[in-house]
């Protein structure tokens, strides 16, 4: 397993005050206890954290597992869709999953210097385990360009 701590690293993470569960290869778990900078007007967890929670989870699941490889690449995404279903009250989780054959390959490709592009999905739930929001992003890596 990967240490989960490496996204911490991030400034938008500490910004987010998110915290990383687990993270392997091909799977992240991202938990937020929201604090009331994170609330709406209705005192759920306003949309756009919620957002930044999945991605994080999303990237994570693509990242995790092949730092070395991930660093000399860049890494973004390319493609994102939210759908929120419930208010979210009080903490929720991320998780993200690929199968490992997409993973296998995705670091096959990375390691090649080969682009790629990741379709993951990611779910939020609630504390009780209620589903907030479903979101699927596609995680785009590069190769770094070569600077003359």
């Amino acid at each position: 397993m990967s240490d989960p701590s490496q996204f911490t690293e991030m400034e938008w993470i500490r910004f987010l005050d998110i915290e990383p569960l687990a993270a392997d290869a091909g799977w992240a778990v991202i938990r937020l206890q929201p604090k009331p900078v994170h609330l709406n007007h209705n005192g759920t967890v306003n949309a756009p954290i919620l957002f930044g929670l999945a991605e994080v989870a999303g990237a994570g699941v693509v990242v995790a597992g092949m730092l070395p490889e991930a660093a000399s690449s860049y890494t973004v995404v390319r493609s994102a869709n939210i759908e929120y279903v419930a208010p979210a009250r009080g903490g929720v989780t991320a998780t993200g999953h690929i199968a490992s054959s997409v993973f296998i390959k995705a670091i096959e490709d990375v390691t090649a210097r080969r682009p790629v592009e990741v379709e993951v999905p990611v779910t939020i739930s609630d504390a009780a385990g209620t589903l907030v929001a479903s979101a699927s992003f596609v995680i785009a890596i590069r190769p770094r360009r070569q600077r003359p």
